[in-house]
């Protein structure tokens, strides 16, 4: 076996095709390309259709052209049965037999590699032609294993800088995934990177690719949805991976309730301390810039109540701190009271409430009084001026008296609605 390893690239040399020798033969075929997978079996297929008469073939040989350029002998057979391989195990002729008809030069390879790919040459040797040569791209492919997952964030956290959120995956495949993040159509900048990394798997050749997402943690950042796309070309369609990152950031904190319209003298009004934080506040703090609350307002949890709006919050700055384990977050809201409004005439809020309260009660009067006419028509008793005489004449008396009755109790239904509404 040692011996045959070495006369392979004598052979190689030897079966190469000379100067001005023959290079076509009828029916010769040949694919250009065959697509195997890591860990498959597939064939390289060379053969050649009727000989022309008075042409042997003595020899089949197969070279793997390497990325440099040179060419490495695979495989030979000898039209007298020897044949001779660079591995055994995963290289064997498909239909080449001693004494048999030496057309079929196919060459099957196991159990595949992502070094297996490349340019194959199947040497055909012919007496007196030559040499004759087929080539054969072998393209090799390995289905990836994609995943995508977030990221567990732990303190303490640089503010501003970036830190992992999620970790896309597409192990062992080939050729190299390509992955993308999207963020609702956000683009990756200065709050927003990616790590990319490969890493080649030592025995079959395939690759694994990570990319880490990294974003600065605030309240937008945290809960959002981000997609990893996988492209490769073992998928028909982009893979799309979704996941939902959870950052935690220190409180952001805003101070509502306050409409800069309160005056002296006015009663339950409050502040909110409206408060976004991952995780929640352990503490929340209500106070003043001057250290001290007003004896009218009391705190309940994130509320601030005012039973009685007192001359002396005026030009009060308001504060509300809240607290988590990331950080503390605070905000300032100053209290400017107004005049209060002329005895009899109604308050902002009142005035706000007047229109739709004078359109509901618009609509109930209408109705009741729509109501209230059509009970009355139906209650009249149409048949009192009956003539017993001629009964034809009496119902025809009734439908016509039933006729106008209606007519009448609709047109009082509509004027009494209009005079409503006036």
């Amino acid at each position: 076996m040692a011996l045959a390893a070495l006369l392979l690239p004598l052979l190689g040399l030897l079966l190469r095709p000379r100067p001005g020798a023959g290079m076509e033969t009828p029916s010769m075929q040949k694919p250009s390309e065959v697509t195997g997978h890591v860990g498959q079996n597939v064939t390289l297929p060379c053969w050649l259709g009727a000989l022309e008469p008075g042409i042997h073939v003595s020899q089949f040989t197969w070279e793997h052209q390497q990325p440099e350029g040179s060419l490495q002998p695979v495989a030979t057979f000898h039209y007298d049965g020897r044949s001779v391989s660079r591995e055994p195990r995963r290289m064997r002729f498909v239909a080449a037999k001693a004494g048999g008809n030496l057309t079929d030069a196919s060459l099957m390879l196991s159990d595949l590699r992502v070094e297996d790919g490349g340019i194959y040459k199947c040497n055909i040797a012919t007496f007196p032609r030559g040499t004759i040569v087929i080539k054969t791209q072998l393209l090799v492919l390995a289905s990836p294993q994609n995943r995508v997952e977030p990221r567990q964030v732990w303190p303490p956290l640089t503010p501003g800088e970036p830190v992992p959120v999620a970790l896309c995956a597409s192990k062992r495949g080939w050729p190299p995934a390509k992955l993308s993040w999207h963020l609702d159509d956000s683009a990756l900048n200065e709050t927003i990177k990616e790590i990319q990394e490969q890493k080649q798997e030592p025995l079959s050749g395939t690759v694994s690719v990570t990319s880490l997402l990294l974003m600065v943690p605030s309240r937008s950042t945290d809960g959002r949805r981000v997609t990893c796309r996988v492209d490769h070309d073992t998928l028909a369609e982009p893979d799309l991976l979704h996941a939902t990152v959870s950052v935690p950031y220190p409180p952001e904190v805003f101070i509502s309730g306050y409409n800069e319209d309160w005056y002296p003298g006015q009663t339950n009004v409050n502040l909110s301390c409206d408060i976004y934080s991952n995780p929640e506040p352990v503490t929340v703090v209500w106070n003043t810039t001057t250290g001290t609350l007003p004896r009218s307002a009391e705190v309940q949890g994130r509320q601030l109540l005012f039973h009685n709006v007192e001359e002396s919050i005026h030009n009060t700055t308001f504060t509300c701190l809240a607290i988590n384990t990331m950080g503390t977050g605070q905000w300032n809201l100053t209290i400017l009271l107004k005049a209060p409004p002329p005895a009899g005439e109604p308050s902002a809020r009142q005035r706000a409430i007047l229109p739709i309260c004078l359109g509901v009660c618009s609509v109930i009067a209408i109705a009741i009084a729509a109501l209230f006419h059509l009970r009355r028509c139906r209650a009249r008793d149409p048949t009192q001026s009956r003539s017993s005489r001629n009964p034809d004449r009496i119902e025809r008396m009734e439908q016509l008296n039933e006729s106008e009755e209606g007519a009448i109790c609709l047109t009082q239904v509509k004027n009494t609605a209009e005079e409503d509404t006036r």
